[in-house]
């Protein structure tokens, strides 16, 4: 009985003392500056830069919320494909609501937890762990630092891409299970402040994408498709339409009914068979008929008077010979 006791006692602490050195550094990073991208392709890698202090250690902390449906038999599940794990010092946590259990598996561990312990062994069915945790109100956090020692070695996920699969039991009646998943990084900072790290969305699902360091939030939008700029350029295109090339023509209809001239100009470039059948018609005929005729009536008074010349000149002759 004692030694069961001190057992559980020393898991516990164990689990204590992780979560304790995992959430030291986050409190104490003194991070002025972080930069992310709006959005990402899901399945791309993007980078993270940040200022800090020098030399200094940054947790970077990347999370995602998912709403995950319910079964007919009261079961909750989801898979996460190629989620990417760097080597180094690293935190997953994953925190359910409406439920009544919990496992989640992560090459090569299976976590369990029944509502009153957590338990972790290897796939091989090797123990790791085992101390008590309650799920309170359908609420349950798990959460591992790794590399952890224990039995005097290093425990640590390989680097590389895994599946991780959470699974279990719904509450009764309930319709759907709130799942937050997170994994921590730890990065250094050069000795200018600056850090990096490059972050693989495989397995990210679609939607919001927190990225948290040293009390400053970033999201990122995790899309299927890449929002093409194209949208944006064709707006100004079609903005500039030929309006303003319509409206001159327009305007200068008008100006061929002053002058014949300038209609057989503005034939070509707007209407010909409008323009061609009103503007010559019209003028050319009602200003031809009155010109001749106002100039035929001066010479046919200049001949009446010539011929009234010669007339009164042959009388007078006439008169002086008699």
């Amino acid at each position: 009985m004692k030694r069961k006791h001190i057992n559980a006692v020393s898991c516990s602490g164990l689990l204590l003392l992780c979560a304790f050195i995992a959430s030291v550094p986050i409190a104490g990073a003194s991070v002025t500056e972080l930069n992310v991208p709006s959005f990402v392709v899901q399945g791309d890698t993007f980078s993270i830069y940040g200022k800090a202090a020098p030399n200094e250690a940054v947790w970077l902390d990347s999370s995602f919320e998912i709403s995950l449906p319910v079964s007919d038999t009261d079961r909750y599940s989801e898979e996460f494909r190629g989620i990417n794990f760097i080597a180094g010092e690293k935190k997953i946590s994953a925190r359910a609501e409406n439920i009544k259990n919990m496992q989640m598996l992560v090459s090569p561990f299976t976590a369990t937890c029944n509502g009153e312990t957590v338990k972790v062994t290897t796939w091989a069915g090797i123990p790791v762990m085992e101390a008590p945790l309650k799920i309170v109100n359908g609420v349950v956090t798990l959460s591992f630092s790794f590399p952890m020692e224990k039995f005097g070695l290093k425990i640590d996920i390989p680097p590389g891409k895994k599946d991780i699969k959470i699974s279990g039991d719904a509450v009764d009646g309930g319709t759907s299970v709130n799942l937050n998943f997170a994994i921590s990084i730890k990065c250094i900072a050069d000795s200018n402040g600056d850090f990096k790290l490059d972050i693989d969305t495989d397995g990210v699902p679609e939607g919001e994408f927190l990225i948290t360091a040293g009390g400053i939030e970033r999201t990122v939008q995790i899309v299927l498709t890449e929002p093409t700029p194209a949208s944006t350029q064709r707006s100004p295109a079609i903005t500039s339409t030929p309006t303003p090339v319509i409206t001159p023509t327009i305007s200068t209809i008008p100006m061929s009914s002053s002058s014949p001239e300038p209609s057989s100009s503005l034939k070509p470039s707007a209407v010909p068979t409008e323009k061609s059948s009103v503007s010559p018609t019209p003028t050319p005929t009602e200003k031809s008929s009155p010109s001749p005729t106002r100039r035929l009536i001066p010479v046919f008074e200049a001949l009446l008077a010539i011929a009234g010349l010669f007339t009164v000149a042959y009388l007078v002759l006439r008169l002086r010979r008699k």
